[in-house]
C-alpha cells in the first residue's frame, strides 16, 4: 500500500488537504481552501507543483522498490516456455497429421487392391489355334495339352479353396497331387464340374455342343452335374471309364472305353473304331478347322474304322472316299470381309456309281 507523506504549508491549508487535491480526491470545501489560497499568491502554485513533483517522485520510487524481480523474470520465462511448448506441440502435431494421412492413404490403397485382388482375380486365357494342339503347365505344376480351337482360363494365383480352372473345348489334363486343393475344371457355364485331387483325364466340352464328355485315365474323379434348374447330381469313374451328359435332356451315360484311342488326339493321332460318321466328321471338325454338310442322310447311317496320324485333311477325305463309297466336295465359305476365321465347308454325299 502507498504511504501518505506529510508536507508543511506555512499560512496555508492543511497538509493533508493539498495531498488528496493534487490526487483529486479532496472534499469540495477543500478544494475550495486550496483554491482560496492559491489565489492569495501567485507564488502558491509553484509551492503546489513542487510538492506535486515530489509527491510522484515518491510514489514511484515506492512502486519500483517494491518489485520482486525475481517473480518478474521467472513469470517472463514462463511465458517463453509455454510459447516454446505450444511452438513444439504445434511441430508435432503437425507431423503426427501428415503421417495418418498417410497411413490412412496407404492404408486406403491397401484396402481397395485387396478387395480388387479378391472380388476380381487376374486370369490367364490360352487358346489353341484352330488346327494346331498347345500344352502348357499351370501355376500349380499341372499340365495341360489344348486339342485345336479349344481355350483354358486360370487364375494367376489360386484361391486357398481350390485350383479352379474353364474349359472351352477338349483338353487332356495331368493333374499334381494336392489332397487339401482339389483341381476342379468348369465347363458349359459351369453346368458341369470335374473335381480330382490328381490324376490324369481327358474332357471334351466345345461351345454349342451338348454332348460333353469325360475320361478317366488313372485315378478317381467326381463329376457334377446340373440342370437348367441348378438340381445338382454326382458321379464317380473309375480309371478307363468315359461320362457323356447330354445337356439338352440331363442324361448321363457311363461307359468302357480303349483310353489309348480317346486321348490320340494329343500325338497328333485320330483313332476311329467302328466310329458313327457324324461322331467321326465332330472330331475331323475339331481337328482341322473345317466344316461339314452332309447331303444325303443315308451317310448318318455309315461307320467308319481307321488311324490317321499327322494327316493331311485331303488325305484323310480320300480314305473315306475309297473305303466308304463317299464323294466330297471342299468349299471356302463365304464370310464377312471383316472376320479373321476363315473356314472351308466340306459336302459329302453318297457315290452315284
Amino acid at each position: 500500500m502507498e504511504s501518505e507523506s506529510t508536507y508543511i504549508i506555512a499560512n496555508g491549508p492543511d497538509s493533508s488537504a493539498v495531498l488528496r487535491y493534487i490526487r483529486n480526491i479532496a472534499s469540495e470545501e477543500e478544494k475550495a481552501q486550496v483554491g482560496v489560497w492559491l489565489k492569495e499568491d501567485p507564488e502558491h502554485e509553484r509551492v503546489l507543483l513542487q510538492i506535486a513533483r515530489i509527491y510522484y517522485a515518491n510514489r514511484t520510487h515506492e512502486r519500483v522498490a517494491s518489485r520482486n524481480w525475481l517473480k518478474g523474470y521467472r513469470a517472463v520465462e514462463k511465458k517463453i516456455n509455454n510459447r516454446r511448448r505450444r511452438l513444439w506441440f504445434y511441430r508435432v502435431s503437425t507431423i503426427a497429421v501428415c503421417f495418418i494421412g498417410v497411413l490412412t492413404i496407404i492404408t486406403i490403397i491397401s484396402f481397395f487392391l485387396r478387395e480388387s485382388s479378391t472380388a476380381v482375380p487376374q486370369h490367364v486365357t490360352v487358346c489353341a489355334n484352330k488346327g494346331v494342339r498347345t500344352c502348357l503347365e499351370l501355376p500349380d505344376g499341372s499340365v495341360v495339352y489344348l486339342n485345336s480351337g479349344s481355350t483354358l482360363s486360370y487364375p494367376v494365383a489360386y484361391d486357398e479353396k481350390e485350383r479352379r480352372v474353364i474349359l472351352s473345348g477338349e483338353a487332356y489334363f495331368s493333374v499334381k497331387h494336392d489332397p487339401d486343393h482339389p483341381f476342379v475344371v468348369s465347363v458349359s457355364g459351369d453346368r458341369m464340374n470335374v473335381k480330382v485331387l490328381g490324376t490324369e483325364f481327358n474332357v471334351q466340352a466345345y461351345e454349342g455342343e451338348d454332348i460333353i464328355q469325360t475320361t478317366l485315365v488313372t485315378g478317381s474323379i467326381d463329376i457334377e452335374m446340373k440342370d437348367a434348374n441348378g438340381m445338382s447330381k454326382e458321379v464317380n469313374l473309375s480309371p478307363s471309364e468315359k461320362a457323356i451328359y447330354d445337356l439338352s435332356n440331363n442324361v448321363l451315360d457311363v461307359l468302357k472305353v480303349d483310353v489309348m484311342n480317346e486321348i490320340a488326339w494329343k500325338e497328333g493321332r485320330l483313332v476311329f473304331k467302328e466310329t458313327p460318321l457324324p461322331e467321326v466328321l465332330k472330331h475331323l471338325a475339331n481337328f482341322y478347322n473345317v466344316d461339314f454338310k452332309i447331303q444325303d442322310t443315308i451317310l448318318n447311317s455309315y461307320r467308319f474304322t481307321g488311324t490317321f496320324k499327322n494327316r493331311e485333311l485331303s488325305q484323310v477325305l480320300d480314305y473315306l472316299r475309297i473305303s466308304s463309297r463317299i464323294d466330297y466336295m471342299i468349299k471356302r465359305m463365304e464370310t464377312d470381309d471383316s472376320s479373321s476365321e476363315q473356314r472351308e465347308l466340306v459336302l459329302l454325299r453318297k457315290r452315284r456309281k
